[in-house]
């Protein structure tokens, strides 16, 4: 009987999806199936573009793993260890899973055996491309902070701020940012649109579309472009760097679905920690704190604001694109003498929000949707035995979530120790005080069950399903 084969293959970058990487990946896994005289099936093929391997929900995986949980396949091909997980731990999580479900993982760049030697091979590389991609990350961050300081380099990668061309020198080793009259002229049109007739930034973006001016890198203004540009710093004379970090989304825009990056927004660091670099003025400093004074004077004012109350508040999603939908208010007008309120899709300005097709979703009204969800819930919770199942339930999964947060404490623990284990190692093999014997001696020396050192007493039959849903 033939084995099943499955391949797994990665990019971490849009880029790298762009250049064909991926292809590339698909191309040595085929061969490496063929060699091994595997027939892989076009729905066995597992891919993942422009996704970063530093997480675990990913599409392309996820499918992977349900395929092996449902024992549908024996052994899966994956190009290297890194393209499977980029941290060692996830790599672990992952091999011993799937290892579990009775699937072989084959690396084609680095074949393992059952031999300690290809195992130690195998989990040392994992150590230190993660070691050295942290390493590189943060030699990258101190080298360009360095050149900002010094002067040798923009505030900006290769696009300037909407109004700031960026010129090369002649010999193209020096660039310098300058000012683009026409686009200084549509900056400062937004600004006396603020000041002198109390427009918003929606409504900014929308007469720019209407008089046809575009933005430099996108079809259309939206309100997101012209809030940036009306009170970000640079059009004072004051270019920031490291002004913003990113951050994982608290309440993502369309809930439940699957993020190319984990990190997929961004808050404001401390103003402490900003680089300033000083760069030609577009408007003064008062003209933008007046603008900003109103930006704000309207988010108080604004009919989704936050002094309205709203029961179901960033829990309602639309059943037609899967975003979230705000809170609005219809002030009374000609034909509707009163006011009322309402739950509206995110989609349906899509002139002004950025999106190429506008959501057909009708609004649902306020007062009707809390109504049903309030009767539900009255309904649901007035049987005395479905409250004593939830006080046992509740009982069960606080004891259930001391447990696991005990686990994941030692996990975390035994992590820190085997990285700064690593580090060490990694040190003396790279000044020439160990050899690679040596590093194996040590290796055998200090080798243990990580069941028994972070994960005491979990069933093994479900760790790998706990150690799923921890990650």
């Amino acid at each position: 009987m033939s084995q099943r084969a499955a391949l797994y293959a990665r990019v971490s970058t849009a880029r790298q999806e762009q250049e064909q990487t991926v292809a590339s990946q698909l191309e040595a896994l085929e061969n490496a199936a063929t060699a091994m005289g595997l027939t892989v099936p076009a729905e066995r093929r597992y891919i993942d573009d422009g996704i970063s391997g530093a997480r675990l929900d990913r599409p392309g995986l996820d499918a992977l793993r349900d395929a092996a949980a449902d024992g549908l396949i024996d052994v899966v091909l994956v190009h290297a260890p890194d393209r499977l997980a980029r941290n060692y731990v996830h790599q672990v999580v992952l091999v011993e899973e799937l290892t579990n479900r009775g699937v072989h993982v084959h690396f084609v760049e680095c074949p393992a055996t059952e031999r300690a030697e290809d195992r130690l091979l195998v989990q040392m590389q994992g150590i230190i491309a993660e070691y050295e991609r942290a390493k590189i990350m943060e030699r990258t961050r101190r080298g360009r902070i360095h050149k900002l300081r010094a002067g040798q380099m923009l505030p900006y990668s290769s696009v300037a701020r909407y109004g700031y061309p960026i010129e090369r020198s002649a010999d193209g080793l020096r660039r310098t940012v300058v000012i683009d009259e026409v686009e200084a002229q549509h900056v400062r049109a937004m600004y006396r649109w603020v000041r002198e007739e109390d427009l918003s930034s929606r409504a900014v973006a929308r007469r720019l579309n209407a008089q046809g001016i575009r933005p430099r890198r996108a079809a259309r203004w939206t309100e997101g472009r012209v809030y940036g540009v009306l009170t970000d710093p640079t059009y004072t004379g004051m270019a920031t760097y490291g002004r913003r970090m990113s951050v994982e989304p608290a309440r993502p825009k369309k809930p439940g679905s699957y993020r190319k990056h984990l990190k997929s927004s961004s808050r404001f660091r401390p103003k402490q920690e900003w680089l300033i670099i000083p760069v030609p003025p577009i408007v003064d400093e008062k003209e933008q704190a007046e603008v900003r004074a109103i930006l704000a004077r309207h988010r108080w004012q604004a009919p989704r604001h936050l002094k309205y109350d709203y029961l179901l508040r960033s829990l309602v999603v639309c059943g037609e694109c899967g975003w979230r939908m705000e809170g609005h208010r219809q002030a009374p007008r000609s034909g509707v003498p009163y006011e009322y309120f309402y739950h509206g899709c995110r989609r349906r300005l899509a002139e002004v929000r950025g999106h190429d097709k506008r959501c057909k979703a009708k609004y649902i009204r306020r007062d009707e949707l809390d109504a049903v969800v309030w009767d539900a819930l009255v309904s649901w919770i007035q049987p005395p035995e479905m409250l004593l199942q939830e006080a046992e339930a509740w009982r069960s999964s606080r004891a259930g979530e001391d447990q696991s947060r005990r686990d994941r404490a030692r996990l975390e623990s035994a992590e820190r120790k085997l990285q700064t284990h690593v580090e060490r190692l990694v040190d003396a093999y790279q000044a020439g005080a160990i050899s690679v014997e040596e590093l194996k001696a040590r290796r055998d020396r200090r080798r243990a069950p990580p069941r028994s050192s972070c994960c005491r007493g979990a069933p093994r039959a479900t760790y790998p399903e706990a150690r799923r849903a921890d990650f």
